[in-house]
């Protein structure tokens, strides 16, 4: 009998620590998500330069001839990722203790 509520004991105590765990992960998850939300939410205000609205333009009077060459060698997939690399460096620098 004194076993059996050893044993009732032990799983009770292990069934709440689960559920510690669990609501502490839950809880980091949450205010991860919502930081993420934030910074998502400063980065969409930042407005366009004019420039960016323009590029169409600008593309759109190269000759054909050096469009095909740009696209057989992905030339704007490229310069995609070079632009956003160097945005990315340019906001972790921007992180004190990191950049």
């Amino acid at each position: 009998m004194f076993d059996s509520l050893i044993l009732w004991l032990k799983e009770l105590v292990q069934s709440v620590t689960e559920w510690l765990v669990d609501l502490v992960k839950t809880f980091a998850k949450w205010v991860w998500q919502s930081i993420l939300d934030g910074l998502a939410a400063i980065i969409e205000a930042v407005p366009v330069p004019s420039f960016v609205s323009d590029a169409g333009q600008m593309f759109s009077q190269i000759p054909p001839e050096v469009a095909a060459f740009w696209q057989y060698f992905a030339v704007s997939e490229g310069l995609t990722m070079v632009v956003a690399a160097y945005g990315l460096r340019f906001l972790i620098r921007r992180i004190p203790l990191i950049g």
